[in-house]
């Protein structure tokens, strides 16, 4: 049996072994306005996302992480949905994703019924500098 919550602080143990690219201030920041998920199932954390405003009123998904061995079984997509969901309950008419177009997760959004809305290449400490690709989804 799964459950879908709001992050707290006490997860931040959890968070910080899964998410590596998030500082604590963010975290409490997450936190404090329920901008952070946490996947359990059995009482077991498996799972996170997070998300920011795109433009001040676009929800948008900076990061979607289910434990490797708890993949393809359906967690993603249901932590997708809840938070889908969460955001349609707040008034929001969109929202929306990123990834490399060569990543897996990609698939995956466009089968979550995302579609590409285009891309930006951001500069980084990577020498490949490969283009995001911002997928969007009306929300009905």
């Amino acid at each position: 049996m799964y459950r879908i919550r709001y992050a707290g602080e006490g997860d931040k143990g959890f968070w910080f072994s899964a998410d590596k690219s998030m500082d604590e201030v963010t975290f409490e920041s997450k936190v404090k306005n329920n901008m952070a998920y946490i996947f359990e199932d059995r009482q077991k954390k498996i799972g996170l996302l997070r998300y920011s405003l795109f433009s001040d009123h676009i929800p948008f998904c900076n990061m979607l992480c289910i434990m490797e061995s708890c993949r393809h079984k359906g967690c993603g997509k249901a932590l997708m949905h809840y938070w889908e969901q969460d955001m349609k309950a707040k008034g929001y008419a969109f929202t929306m994703v990123s990834s490399y177009i060569d990543e897996d997760i990609h698939g995956f959004y466009r089968k979550m019924g995302y579609h590409e809305t285009g891309g930006i290449v951001i500069p980084d400490k990577r020498d490949d500098h490969k283009m995001e690709i911002l997928m969007i989804k009306r929300l009905s």
